[in-house]
């Protein structure tokens, strides 16, 4: 679509020469790379203009302020006049000449610069506005001399301002110079009115020795503007003398002579008018102070001023610099380019000349025509390509007729099947003959290719079109269009032949292409690999048993057979929960969840990952419909996968017992009938028995103590020690710590010499295994977080095992970051358990953790589960009349986290202490808290 838009000027550049296509180029890119320099130029000549006009616009400051300083004199003086101080008429005069002389300044400074045509002086309105007013000044029956003093100010003040924003004067782009020329165009200008303005007030009050209230409160303030608009001066002063060291001295130096420029003005003020009645001092006197004050202060604007103009002097200097250097940057490129183009018209003429006579010279029949080779570029190579072709044409031409007899050789006597597929999706005349024994069939040439190959194929009609679409749009167009399209073209499919057996077939398609690079037909190389595929498969199954027996025998016979009950129970349970099941409900599915985990927990302690991965399909139906309000109870559903997840079981049984021959539970037995006891144990036992001779028994206490240890040992029947119960879990810790990145974890075990019995076994696994990775996986932080807490890299899981109030205690606690109180109160606030606002103790919060559901978990992990919580476990302990109980073990009342045990107790009968009990006591290496030992006593 993009290419035919072009095709028109395509077809109409076709039609210049090779010269005037590279006359036009030049002109295409050359013409807009000129009028890009010139405008850079330009802009760059407009920016020196503009800080030109800037400087003559600062400079017109200083007479400016000047003529209006000498305004405010004047009018001062004719003020005091008017209010009967005769002796300040010849004065006065003496102050209009001041004015009239600071005019013609002014008025010479803007005729002298042709940037500043039309303002100020050269500005008629504004100085036949300025004209009136003077006059209004001059004139006997004047009413109101302030009111023509503050318009004569403005007249001035606004001309001046209005200037300054014309010439950009008020934003500059460097900061320095921003806060010099504020000060001369912003804070000077104010202490000026300032200082007319108390002059003005002053010989009033001095002339007429009196101040009223109105007139000393405007004194008041203009005192009070004196301070202010010093110190906001001095304060950009000091800051340009930081910014610029090399003004510092300058600068410092007119900060003092501003400092004291106004003080007399002030201290008149405040003690010769505001703070007395007396008035000692005359008219005259206090003009002589103003007049100096005014005076200094167009000489610190002369000063500023010449200061911020070597600030835009520099930036002048720099654009100017980039100018000239832009200059000759054009310069060089032209140059340059004009060379190279010269160059490459040449050289690139002179190629195409002697390329097309050789091609000329070959086209009359003559293959002896070379092309002369005068450039290493793009032509050059095409000239030496043209030579190499002409040289092989005539041994390519001798070699085709032996090629051609080579060719059909191979496709006879070659064991593949290769056909060629043309117009119309047919197949060509000539193929190897082995295609026939493929296909089983003699009846191959013309026929149209896709159904040859995939009649009674697996490849369904939608997959045929796009096969046949694809081969219709490669042959006739450009090779790119098969390199595009390939990916839809089959490599593999299985065809029925008319006997019934299945063929398995590999096909790879290859593009024939012309000169032009069109595709003239498609070869299609076809493989029969049915016996490879039969032998894959099997190699593949055989593989997958061989991984599932390696499983198996890394389990204790009796392990695995408790294992596989403890599944088969909880899967019929769960069908027997689906099959009374109307609709879901939180109970229901809670109890499918806790299930269907405990599974995957066990199969993942014992590694058999086969069925770990069937179940965690299983158990995410469950948490979908948990989280998922929304989510619909299909129950053919569920139970079609809680059977994927019994034949997965029945897998694994079946191999155990058909391939290793390990039938029923080995030597353990039903632990309802038998109990499994150690060689050694009864060993021990007759060994003990034996130590006692009849004499010995004669004695009563004798007597006792050999029954005793008789029943103790007979006790002990049926038990094991908690670390024979959970080695399998124990086992499984540092794989799990190892995949989440961690270290593996130290155990630490005091069992204090008490067994438990087998009907617990698998409960206390179930527990354990939840317990420990959650352990691994939310407490126990990795290495890094560890070294920086000051911890050892490994972090410590400890176990005690108690009797306490005839029950069984189980502590279990690690040195990890604690409960994390924190996470627990928000998951509460957002599941609505707990108000926003509520106040619960820390004891309190950590039982929201056993809610149903309840999970700190950010996030789904194949260690730790999918937030079944401490809701299963503690599910599990009440089954056996048991119960658990979180309890903190530090003081850190409100932190995120607290360092907790979970203690577990459970009915007494189902443990059982060994006669070396008080000896074991003496090695405890974890000795729980009292706290913690008196809290599970209570539960």
């Amino acid at each position: 679509m993009m290419m035919s838009i072009f095709e028109p000027a395509v077809r109409l550049v076709g039609r210049l020469s090779f010269r005037n296509k590279l006359r036009a180029t030049a002109l295409i890119f050359g013409i807009p790379l000129l009028v890009s320099l010139v405008i850079i130029l330009v802009s760059i000549g407009n920016r020196v203009a503009a800080v030109q006009y800037e400087r003559d616009a600062l400079a017109a400051q200083t007479p400016a302020l000047a003529l209006l300083a000498n305004i405010h004199q004047y009018v001062a003086t004719t003020q005091a006049v008017h209010e009967g101080t005769d002796g300040l008429r010849l004065r006065a005069g003496v102050e209009y000449e001041r004015f009239a002389d600071s005019l013609r300044a002014l008025k010479t400074f803007i005729a002298e610069r042709k940037r500043l045509r039309g303002f100020l002086t050269d500005n008629e309105a504004w100085l036949a506005n300025l004209s009136e007013s003077i006059k209004q000044v001059e004139s006997d029956d004047l009413s109101d001399l302030g009111e023509v003093h503050s318009r004569l100010r403005q007249i001035v003040r606004d001309e001046l301002d209005k200037l300054n924003e014309h010439a950009a004067l008020l934003v500059d782009e460097e900061t320095a110079g921003s806060r010099l020329i504020d000060v001369v165009t912003s804070q000077i200008p104010e202490l000026i009115d300032n200082t007319g303005q108390a002059a003005q007030y002053g010989v009033v009050a001095l002339a007429t020795k009196k101040l009223k209230s109105s007139r000393r409160n405007d004194l008041t303030l203009v005192r009070g503007n004196f301070n202010a608009f010093v110190q906001w001066s001095m304060d950009k002063l000091q800051k340009v003398a930081r910014d610029r060291p090399d003004m510092g001295a300058t600068l410092d130096q007119v900060s003092g002579e501003l400092n004291t420029a106004y003080l007399s003005v002030q201290e008149a003020l405040t003690t010769k008018m505001l703070d007395t009645s007396d008035f000692d001092m005359s008219p005259e006197a206090f003009l002589v102070l103003t007049d100096a004050s005014l005076r200094q202060s167009v000489v610190i604007v002369g000063k500023l001023q010449a200061e911020a103009d070597i600030l835009l002097a520099e930036r002048q200097a720099n654009l100017e610099l980039q100018r000239n250097l832009v200059w000759i940057a054009i310069a060089g490129i032209l140059a340059l380019v004009t060379a190279a183009f010269i160059s490459a018209y040449i050289s690139i003429m002179r190629g195409l000349n002697g390329l097309s006579d050789a091609v000329s010279t070959m086209a009359s029949g003559d293959l002896s025509a070379r092309a002369p080779i005068s450039t290493q570029d793009e032509i050059g190579v095409v000239g030496q390509q043209f030579n190499r072709m002409v040289e092989s044409l005539a041994e390519r031409t001798a070699l085709l007729h032996e090629k051609t007899n080579d060719i059909q050789n191979m496709l006879h006597h070659m064991p593949q099947g290769i056909l060629t597929i043309v117009d119309d999706c047919r197949i060509h005349p000539e193929y190897s003959v082995y295609l026939e024994t493929i296909f089983e069939t003699q009846d191959v040439a013309g026929n149209s290719a896709t159904q040859f190959m995939f009649d009674g194929s697996n490849v369904g009609s939608d997959i045929l079109d796009q096969v046949e679409t694809t081969i219709a749009a490669c042959i006739g167009e450009d090779r790119m269009n098969f390199d595009f399209n390939s990916h839809l073209l089959i490599e593999e499919f299985s065809k029925t032949m008319p006997d019934g057996r299945v063929k398995y077939l590999e096909m790879s398609w290859s593009p024939i292409c012309d000169a032009a690079g069109s595709v003239q037909k498609i070869m299609v190389c076809v493989r029969d690999v049915s016996e490879l595929r039969i032998l894959e498969a099997e190699a593949e199954q055989q593989k997958r048993e061989l991984e599932m027996v390696g499983q198996i025998l890394a389990i204790r016979q009796e392990k695995f057979h408790e294992f596989i009950d403890s599944s088969k129970k909880f899967v019929a349970e769960n069908e027997s929960l689906l099959q009374s099941a109307n609709d879901k409900s939180p109970e229901l599915v809670a109890q499918l969840f806790r299930n269907m985990h405990t599974i995957k927990g066990n199969a993942r302690t014992h590694g058999l990952l086969y069925l770990t991965n069937v179940v965690h399909e299983a158990e995410q139906a469950y948490d979908e419909l948990r989280k998922n309000e929304k989510a619909v109870f299909v129950r053919e559903a569920l139970l079609l996968q809680l059977q994927e997840v019994r034949e997965s079981i029945d897998e694994y049984a079946s191999l155990n017992e058909l391939k290793l021959g390990r039938r029923g539970p080995g030597r353990r037995g039903s632990a309802e009938k038998y109990f499994m006891v150690p060689r050694e144990k009864v060993e021990k036992m007759i060994s003990e028995i034996e130590r006692f001779d009849k004499d010995a028994l004669k004695s009563r206490d004798s007597f006792i103590v050999a029954m005793q240890t008789i029943k103790h040992n007979l006790m002990l029947i049926g038990t094991e020690s908690i670390g024979e119960v959970l080695c399998g879990v124990f086992d499984s810790l540092p794989s799990l710590a190892v995949e989440l990145g961690k270290e593996p974890p130290i155990l630490k075990l005091n069992d204090n010499g008490i067994h438990v019995r087998n009907q617990v076994a698998d409960l206390l696994r179930n527990v354990f295994m939840h317990l420990c990775r959650n352990a691994i996986d939310h407490g126990i932080e990795n290495a890094t977080e560890r070294g920086a807490s000051g911890k050892p890299a490994a972090g410590t899981i400890e176990v005690v095992v108690e009797m306490v109030n005839e029950r069984l205690l189980i502590l279990i606690k690690d040195d990890g970051r604690g409960l994390a109180l924190r996470r627990i109160r928000e998951k509460a606030v957002g599941k609505g358990i707990l108000a926003a606002d509520a106040e619960m103790e820390d004891d309190d919060v950590a039982k929201l953790i056993l809610a149903p559901g309840f999970s700190t978990a950010s996030a789904v992990t194949e260690i730790s589960g999918r937030g079944v919580g401490m809701d299963a476990v503690q599910d599990f302990v009440k089954r056996e009349g048991g119960s658990i109980q979180l309890l903190l073990t530090d003081e850190n009342e409100g932190a995120d986290y607290r360092s907790f045990m979970t203690a577990i107790t459970l009915p007494g009968i189902y443990a059982v202490e060994s006669v070396s009990r008080r000896f074991v006591m003496q090695d405890i290496s974890l000795q729980p808290p009292e706290k913690a030992v008196l809290g599970a006593a209570r539960i």
